[in-house]
């Protein structure tokens, strides 16, 4: 990108939304993986539609690659620039609007989670997807890697929420696609597409997103137990029962033990954790509890904690929402995994972590949303390079290709980005040949003939 170019980008938006300085570009140039780092040309931050679609363009008119960008939180190097090109911030796009008699927010795609639900929360409802990250995943971008979270053994990821949304394409044509009601028939449901589309086809400015009342009541149980495998059957268990938890998590020990050593709980030694949320009406919660303990002694449970108590409830729930930064704190560098298999299959995965981190010598934890089916592995290292590295890596991709060959998935709600592209192609090729990859290619080029949409990412 020539210095006439930006000046005269700089000329179209202000320059003060248009970012040169080496230090800018360095804090751009990186997500939350660590890994993945590349150089922006400039960082442009948007804070209107208006500026997306002049920015798309003008980018289309000079064949610059443009990488949408939110809170900066992917773990798969997804809005990592490979060659150059604009960073296109939208975090300074963040107004929320709820409506609450048509059952919808509509939010700006540089809204954080957290700023959406907190808004929702003042009339009584919240917003359904709580991705761990929430403080700083942005609407865009979950949207972007139809991301999910704690509560996806209910209400699923964020493309499940999804209404309507606002996309801008290459040249700066802006297209309202689905409507912000809850039925719908629009022929190819082309905001579905652009879910989990990862910036390749347009830039999301806003969309629209069912909304859901807050539980009368809540209730928590953290259930201990001495096996890996008896824990994924409880969660297997409660889900086969016809029971919907609002929260059902999974924890195996090394991910105990970091927790509580980080955040000092006073945890047990245990081979596995489960925990649970329960809500409904208040006189329905007592009963929901036993029947969740009764479900975890049969399974060999040697200790279930229980709270109702706001301050208590917060006490436990940092056992799972602290998994991350207590891994990442013993760990110099963690690769993550984001598999997902049939919750029948969930303590045949369970135990393939166990069996594949002794065979690659190295940690390997194992957390996340079991009762979805969705289990993030933690594989900890000391370098990115040489051969722990190389270790790490092959035991990633083959504990996702063993979630593949359960019938399950090796990207649940984390996105593909560059991490995961070999995967992919291995599972779509694996399910449906080389024609569904055929296909997503030809998508992309009827969205983005030239290619400057995030290239590199999804596929090449």
């Amino acid at each position: 990108m020539s210095n006439f170019e930006i000046n005269e980008l700089k000329k179209l938006l202000g320059p003060e939304k248009v970012l040169t300085e080496v230090e800018d570009l360095y804090v751009y140039g990186y997500d939350s993986s660590i890994i993945y780092s590349g150089t922006p040309w400039a960082v442009v931050r948007a804070y209107s539609t208006e500026d997306v679609a002049k920015i798309l363009k003008f980018a289309d008119e000079h064949s610059i690659p443009v990488i949408p960008r939110g809170g900066g939180s992917s773990l798969t190097g997804g809005p990592v620039p490979l060659d150059g090109g604009i960073i296109l911030d939208l975090r300074p796009m963040n107004k929320v609007k709820v409506n609450v008699d048509d059952g919808v927010v509509e939010a700006e795609a540089g809204a954080t989670i957290d700023e959406v639900d907190k808004e929702c929360r003042k009339y009584g409802f919240m917003f359904p997807i709580d991705p761990a990250s929430s403080e700083v995943a942005t609407v865009g971008g979950t949207l972007a890697n139809d991301g999910g979270g704690m509560r996806g053994a209910r209400y699923g990821t964020m493309r499940n929420a999804l209404l309507s949304t606002e996309v801008v394409l290459p040249g700066g044509k802006v297209l309202n696609l689905g409507s912000p009601v809850y039925k719908q028939a629009l022929g190819y449901e082309l905001a579905q597409l652009i879910a989990g589309s990862e910036g390749t086809l347009g830039v999301i400015t806003k969309a629209v997103f069912k909304i859901v009342p807050l539980p009368e009541k809540l209730g928590r149980i953290l259930a201990f137990f001495n096996d890996v495998e008896d824990a994924a059957r409880a969660i297997f268990t409660i889900r086969r029962r016809g029971l919907n938890p609002l929260v059902l998590e999974f924890l195996d020990d090394i991910t105990l033990q970091a927790v509580d050593k980080v955040y000092k709980l006073g945890l047990p030694q245990a081979a596995a954790a489960v925990l649970a949320d329960v809500d409904g009406p208040s006189e329905s919660i007592e009963r929901l509890i036993n029947t969740f303990k009764k479900i975890f002694v049969e399974h060999n449970s040697f200790k279930v904690d229980v709270a109702t108590d706001p301050k208590e409830m917060d006490r436990i729930y940092v056992a799972r929402k602290g998994a991350y930064p207590a891994l990442s704190r013993l760990y110099p560098v963690v690769i993550i995994g984001d598999i997902c298999v049939p919750i029948s299959k969930l303590p045949k995965m369970v135990r393939a972590v166990k069996d594949i981190s002794k065979k690659y010598d190295i940690p390997i934890a194992a957390v996340g949303h079991a009762g979805d089916g969705n289990l993030h592995t933690f594989t900890g290292l000391h370098t990115t390079s040489g051969d722990e590295w190389e270790r790490g890596y092959e035991a990633n991709d083959e504990l996702s290709l063993i979630a593949v060959e359960l019938g399950g998935s090796a990207s649940a709600e984390h996105g593909i980005g560059m991490q995961k592209k070999k995967l992919l192609e291995r599972e779509l090729i694996l399910r449906s040949g080389d024609e569904v990859i055929k296909i997503m290619k030809e998508i992309k080029r009827i969205f983005d003939p030239k290619g400057i949409m995030n290239p590199g990412k999804l596929f090449d």
